[in-house]
């Protein structure tokens, strides 16, 4: 039997634009329009602005360009620093069954790729659709049990769909694509504590997994090598980060069937994708009973038992930074309640005196009779009254179409640094992406404010 790697890079390294599903060509482009989207909403709440100096940025070896600013720089760089400017509203695209921010991670690191080598439209989609199916593939029923031994999933299986998504641009042919993988296996870290402490790891952690990704492929496509049974080995992937290795025998077995690239969803807000249901439903409670912060008593919001022990999610300060305030269920329900909506730069409202009682009077309740992303939300009111909302969620919510994505840049317009005409053409260049290159996309992208 083929070693795991070798198994998905024969997959991915065959894929063509013409082989590609037609919904799996247009989930991409979604899926990238919504990461752009996002991106560009949140320079605010980057925490350093400066990356790229930072990293000894190379200004005369440039060949991308940063998001907002246009900035030229190296592909690596370009990478790192568009990676955490996608992640810095943690509003990035999700795919649950792996529990990893892959297009945030893929993203920067093909499109620096792509305005290095040209290349079109048409193989930007499909580099992106086979780095969403090798991530999706290595993740999917793992990613869980690594997070119960304290790693981030993204830092850990992001820098696959980096690796093989460059990789595709690079032409890979399988070895290679393999030694990809198994190289990015090495490069693969990120710890959950970053939640615990509200440190900035989080933002960081994808900009890693982007540039280690992009550097995999092209070290792979330089002769490099790695160990074929990098992932499977009995001191390989799975059996570090798990601790074992029952059930990976069947990994990427169903690639070309199962298209885990239509899996990916989408936040309508910038807080943990746990949350984004119980937002919603605070806010309606909110603004159907005109309530204020000082009409409520108690905030209970139940969760199942997997979610509610996620690091982070059941937290009510102090906060350090924003990483904890987005992660904090008390503090995002606090905040929908209080306000009636809930904005990025709320985020910043760490421990400020007129929201934090709020927070304090919030708990989060671990309920096994829930299932994933399922919740029951209670408020009692100083009235003696509870308001009481629940959702049993089936399937994968906010797994948007194209004209869904578009309206909730429309609802984000006054936090996106362009104005409605450009808005619009980042909308239509990136829904046409099989018409363009990288570089009208990433123009596209660019401002002047």
């Amino acid at each position: 039997m083929k070693k795991i790697a070798q198994r998905i890079a024969d997959f991915t390294s065959a894929l063509t634009y013409d082989g590609l599903p037609e919904n799996v060509r247009e989930k991409c482009k979604v899926s990238l329009l919504h990461n752009l989207g996002v991106g560009l909403a949140g320079q605010p709440l980057l925490f350093a602005p400066g990356y790229a100096a930072a990293l000894g940025d190379q200004v005369n070896n440039a060949s991308a360009r940063l998001l907002i600013s246009g900035r030229a720089t190296t592909p690596d760089t370009a990478a790192f620093v568009n990676a955490a400017l996608m992640h810095a509203r943690a509003q990035d695209d999700v795919y649950f069954p792996g529990l990893t921010h892959a297009g945030a991670i893929m993203s920067p690191a093909v499109l620096a790729v792509a305005e290095l080598l040209g290349s079109s439209g048409k193989d930007i989609i499909v580099a992106l659709a086979a780095g969403y199916e090798a991530m999706g593939a290595i993740s999917q029923g793992f990613a869980k049990r690594t997070t119960t031994r304290g790693f981030r999933a993204s830092g850990v299986y992001g820098g696959f769909a980096s690796a093989v998504g460059v990789g595709h641009l690079l032409k890979l042919d399988a070895r290679a694509m393999s030694n990809a993988i198994g190289l990015a296996a090495s490069a693969a870290s990120g710890t959950n504590q970053t939640w615990v402490s509200g440190s900035q790891e989080w933002q960081l952690q994808v900009g890693f997994a982007s540039r280690n990704g992009l550097l995999a492929a092209r070290l792979a496509a330089a002769g490099a090598t790695a160990a074929p049974d990098s992932l499977e080995g009995e001191a390989g992937f799975y059996q570090a980060f798990m601790g074992d290795r029952e059930g990976i025998e069947s990994v990427g077995m169903d690639l070309g069937r199962n298209w885990r690239s239509l899996d990916v969803t989408y936040k309508p807000f910038a807080v943990c994708a746990i949350l984004q249901s119980p937002v919603i439903a605070a806010i309606s409670l909110s603004r159907q009973h005109n309530l204020r912060a000082q009409d409520i008593q108690k905030i209970r919001l139940h969760l199942c038992p997997a979610e509610a022990a996620y690091p982070g999610t059941d937290a009510v300060g102090p906060f350090a930074d924003i990483g904890a305030t987005l992660m904090s269920a008390q503090f995002c329900m606090a905040l929908a309640f209080a306000q009636g909506r809930v904005r990025g730069e709320d985020l910043r409202r760490l421990n400020d005196p007129a929201l934090q009682p709020l927070v304090q009077r919030a708990s989060v309740v671990p309920d096994a009779s829930l299932g994933a992303r399922s919740f029951i939300l209670e408020v009692d009111l100083l009235n003696g009254q509870t308001l009481r909302l629940s959702q049993d969620t089936v399937g994968e919510p906010f797994n948007w179409n194209r004209e869904e994505v578009m309206n909730n840049l429309n609802v984000m317009a006054d936090e996106i640094p362009l104005d409605s005409e450009g808005l619009e053409c980042l909308c239509e260049t990136v829904l046409a992406t099989e018409r363009h290159d990288a570089k009208t996309i990433i123009s596209a992208c660019i401002t002047n404010s």
